[in-house]
């Protein structure tokens, strides 16, 4: 998520392309909690010139593929795909106070050092850095058994994190080292 000290808005999200005939857009989010999507009504947008503007949000859907979910929205003033495609790569923002649903961690800053146990209670590793990208953070973990593995810090593979106890336990980590 990337923020902006001077503005009152953060972005948690971009526009991936235009979706039928009716100006329904592919958004992308940037959340851990694809219901604080849901509840969403009004988001922002930057003109060419850089100025902040509200677009009302008429509709949202999530529809799930496998172990991905997809984003949909349409706003109020977007009625054809011809005005939908101008939104194309478009940065989406919510002003801060509301963006706490699209929060990664804010109790966590980091994982480093972490330790990961798999579901088993077995001693998986250490996680030695992170790696942020739009889609989700990559914990890199040193393990003794499988080297450097990249875990993506998703629900498949995390189960949950013991903040107290610093460790991070995994989860369906064979579909990860079988590649």
């Amino acid at each position: 998520m990337r923020q902006d000290a001077n503005t009152p808005f953060v972005q948690i999200g971009q526009v991936v392309r235009s979706q039928g005939l009716n100006g329904e857009l592919k958004v992308f989010f940037e959340t851990p909690a694809p219901s604080a999507v849901e509840e969403l009504e009004m988001l922002y947008l930057r003109n060419d010139r850089g100025d902040f503007f509200p677009a009302r949000i008429k509709q949202t859907r999530v529809e799930g593929k496998g172990n991905k979910l997809s984003f949909f929205v349409q706003f109020e003033h977007i009625a054809d795909r011809t005005s939908a495609e101008t939104l194309k790569n478009r940065a989406l923002f919510l002003e801060k106070e509301k963006a706490s649903g699209f929060l990664v961690s804010e109790e966590i800053d980091s994982f480093i050092d972490f330790d990961v146990y798999d579901e088993a209670g077995e001693h998986i590793g250490i996680i030695t850095d992170e790696l942020e990208s739009p889609a989700q953070i990559t914990l890199v973990i040193a393990s003794p058994l499988h080297g450097n593995l990249l875990v993506p810090y998703v629900d498949q593979y995390v189960l949950r994190v013991e903040k107290d106890d610093e460790r991070v336990i995994c989860q369906n980590l064979d579909l990860l080292t079988d590649l």
